[in-house]
């Protein structure tokens, strides 16, 4: 059990830290031991002023956001809207070039006789195409299984295909087939 001693302080001085000690822990000596504690381990004295309250240090660092804020919108009025309307005016001028892929007819109509012949065309052309459809399926799932997830230390993970420039050329010859 500790040892209970005596300090003699102002009558003043002794109602301030029984006020205090209420709000801060059960006993008066908890409340001393936090105090001593407190400037101890912040390396301060009593005499000591603290540089900058919480509230000053959010109003600097608030003015600084809006020194920010200023400062990207005068960059976006003297230099993005100009850049943005020189190239605008550039794209004008410029013609609407032919697209890059050309729209493939699928089935083209046939001048038949009879609605058997024309049952037939369209049953010929549809497993022509699901024939194709399997291929490109078989085809993919070898590239798919061809795959190698690597995962990097310092981006995003990413897949990787292990194929070799013939498998590569034969692939895009029978797309380009398809494509005709």
């Amino acid at each position: 059990m500790d040892d209970f001693n005596t300090i003699r302080l102002k009558k003043k001085t002794i109602d301030k830290f029984k006020k205090y000690s209420k709000k801060i822990s059960p006993s008066y000596s908890e409340t001393l031991d936090f105090m001593i504690a407190f400037f101890e381990d912040n390396k301060l004295s009593p005499y000591d002023t603290l540089r900058m309250s919480n509230t000053s240090l959010l109003n600097l660092i608030n003015k600084r956001m809006d020194a920010v804020v200023s400062i990207f919108r005068n960059v976006e009025e003297i230099q993005l809207k100009p850049t943005k309307k020189m190239l605008e005016s550039l794209f004008e001028g410029m013609e609407e070039k032919k697209p890059l892929l050309k729209e493939k007819k699928v089935l083209a109509e046939p001048a038949l006789i009879n609605e058997n012949e024309e049952l037939n065309y369209y049953r010929k052309v549809y497993f022509k195409n699901n024939r194709k459809l399997t291929q490109l399926r078989y085809k993919v799932d070898g590239l798919l299984n061809n795959t190698k997830l690597v995962k990097s230390a310092f981006g995003s993970n990413y897949y990787s295909l292990k194929l070799s420039i013939e498998e590569y050329n034969s692939i895009k010859n029978v797309l380009a087939k398809d494509a005709l």
